[in-house]
């Protein structure tokens, strides 16, 4: 039976399993503690760095201490250059609001968290994704005036501006039900929506001029379960996602799936073995080389933000 998702994927402040009916027996709080900073490194220019075996696994996720606090934080995603970075967080009878952090590279610990004002409001908001060049966003979100519990919005703001403006929902995409997991890359919108048969299902949708087309289900790695969370590569020939396929709709796992081609069909989603028993281990986002996948996980209690990486 279709796993159902009743509101959004790990939206509210209960975290992942009190939304879907999961008994972890993992205390949840609902108040930020202070963060706790990473050890001091040097800041300098990065050097180059050597190109990972992709064929290998990755290795055990090591946590952004910098960011992680006793309460939530969900869903990392960076700048192509991996210098700042966004993520969400619960907040103390707020819910989920979005902050941000940078550093000088990318052997420096991240920045104190700062949030991102501009986007905030009373309602939940989740999911960032930015695109490349920083002048668009795509965010979730269930504050009013949108058509469903959570809607996918958009933000835009030019060169010079610092905030976002021109908060609106985004045309085309968003449905009656819960839409959300919002990812972009140039050329497409993934995200995650229960319009169908009422579970998650990941869903693309074409970037057109002023917009985007109609939604299209990825139908090849589509599973009863609930698949949600999609992490796609810049060409799209690889995409990463969370799935409950696996044991019975227990745990969010990361699986994987590749194609030939931006056209082509993607092949049978794999699971990815090495971080399977990493709690619920749900992936945010992989940098451009596709050596490190950024995920947030429970495995140490409440959700984190950890990152995986490939060996050279």
């Amino acid at each position: 039976m279709r796993l159902r998702l009743v509101l959004a994927a790990c939206f509210a402040v209960a975290g992942c399993a009190d939304i879907l009916g999961i008994d972890d027996g993992i205390p949840r709080e609902g108040g930020a503690a202070d963060v706790t900073l990473d050890a001091p490194s040097d800041a300098g220019v990065d050097a180059p760095k050597a190109p990972c075996n992709l064929a290998s696994p990755f290795g055990t996720p090591a946590p952004l201490a910098a960011l992680n606090s006793g309460a939530i934080e969900q869903h990392p995603r960076l700048s192509p250059d991996e210098l700042t970075i966004t993520f969400q967080r619960i907040v103390a009878n707020a819910g989920y609001d979005l902050f941000t952090a940078t550093r000088p590279s990318t052997t420096a610990s991240f920045s104190p968290p700062s949030p991102i004002g501009d986007l905030d409001t009373p309602a939940n908001e989740a999911d960032l994704s930015v695109s490349p060049d920083g002048l668009r966003a795509y965010f979730a979100s269930d504050r009013e005036g949108g058509l469903g519990g959570y809607d996918i919005w958009q933000a835009e703001r030019d060169a010079a501006a610092s905030a976002w403006g021109l908060v609106a929902p985004t045309l085309n995409v968003n449905s009656t039900q819960t839409d959300n997991t919002s990812y972009y890359v140039p050329g497409a919108l993934y995200f995650s929506s229960t319009r169908g048969t009422g579970g998650a299902d990941i869903y693309r949708a074409s970037e057109q001029s002023g917009g985007f087309a109609s939604p299209l289900l990825v139908a090849e790695i589509a599973s009863p379960a609930g698949d949600a969370f999609p992490v796609v590569s810049t060409d799209e020939l690889r995409i990463y996602f969370a799935s409950t396929r696996g044991d019975g709709g227990a745990t969010w796992q990361p699986y994987t799936a590749t194609r030939a081609t931006a056209a082509a069909p993607w092949n049978a989603p794999t699971l990815v073995s090495e971080l399977a028993d990493f709690g619920n281990a749900i992936p945010g986002w992989i940098s451009p080389d596709g050596c490190r996948l950024y995920l947030s996980s429970d495995k140490g209690g409440d959700y984190d933000l950890y990152v995986a990486s490939k060996s050279p």
